[in-house]
C-alpha cells in the first residue's frame, strides 16, 4: 500500500466514525504496515487463546497445559501465558483471570481476520455462534477446527479495519480521560485492536504489543 492509499483509508475511516457520532482526531497519523504474520503463526495464537480462555472459566491449568502440549502448540505461548500455566488455579490473580476473559474479544478479531466470521462490528460483542466454531476442550476436541484455517483476508482489508479500531481506541481513551462515557466499550475496542496490531507486526510479542494512541 502506498502512503496515499493509507491516507485515503484514514480519511474514509474518520468520515465513518464521524457519521456514527464519535469524535475523531485529525492529527492521528497513518499507521505503519510491517509485514503480516503467517497463517501458521495466527492459527497458533488463536489456538492458544482458545485454550487459555477455559482457565477463566475454572478449567484446571494443568489440563489446559496438557492439551496445549498434546496439540503441539507450546511454541505459540507468550511468557505471561507460560507463567499462568505454571500456577495452580487458586494461585492466579484477578488480573490474570480478567486478562484471559478478555481473550474472547481478541480471538473474535482473529476469527474475522481468518474468515471464520463475516463481520467485526465495534458496536457488537462476540457472536453467539463463537463457541460452536472453536474446539471445545471440555468435550475432548482436538484442535481440528482451527487447524483447517488456510487463508486470511486481503492485507488492505485487515489494514483498513486495524486503522478503524486505532481511531476508535483514541476516541474511547480521550472520552475517559475527559470524564465522559464513551459510546463504545473501550476494553472491547482495545482487545480487537491489539489482536490486529499483533497480526500486522512480527516484532510485536503478544505481551508487548504497542497500543499507544
Amino acid at each position: 500500500m502506498t502512503d496515499e492509499h493509507k491516507q485515503q483509508i484514514k480519511l474514509e475511516n474518520d468520515q465513518i466514525i464521524n457519521e456514527k457520532g464519535f469524535r475523531v482526531n485529525n492529527w492521528l497519523p497513518v499507521l505503519d504496515t510491517p509485514k503480516l504474520r503467517t497463517v501458521e503463526e495466527i492459527k497458533g495464537r488463536m489456538s492458544v487463546m482458545n485454550a487459555m480462555i477455559n482457565i477463566a472459566f475454572e478449567a484446571p491449568t494443568y489440563i489446559i497445559d496438557e492439551w496445549i502440549k498434546a496439540q503441539k502448540l507450546t511454541a505459540f505461548l507468550s511468557d505471561s501465558e507460560k507463567e499462568i500455566l505454571a500456577k495452580e488455579n487458586e494461585e492466579l490473580t484477578e488480573e490474570e483471570i480478567n486478562s484471559l476473559m478478555w481473550y474472547l474479544e481478541a480471538l473474535w478479531a482473529l476469527m474475522w481476520l481468518t474468515k471464520m466470521v463475516d463481520k467485526l462490528e465495534a458496536e457488537k460483542h462476540v457472536g453467539d455462534n463463537m463457541a460452536s466454531l472453536l474446539p471445545n476442550l471440555e468435550d475432548g476436541d482436538t484442535n481440528e477446527k482451527l487447524d483447517k484455517i488456510k487463508d486470511i483476508r486481503p492485507e488492505v482489508e485487515i489494514y483498513t479495519t486495524l486503522d478503524y479500531y486505532y481511531r476508535l481506541h483514541w476516541y474511547c481513551v480521550d472520552e475517559r480521560l475527559n470524564g465522559r462515557e464513551p459510546k463504545l466499550n473501550e476494553g472491547q475496542v482495545y482487545e480487537r485492536r491489539k489482536a490486529l496490531e499483533w497480526a500486522f507486526n512480527r516484532a510485536n510479542n503478544w505481551d508487548d504489543v504497542e497500543m499507544g494512541t
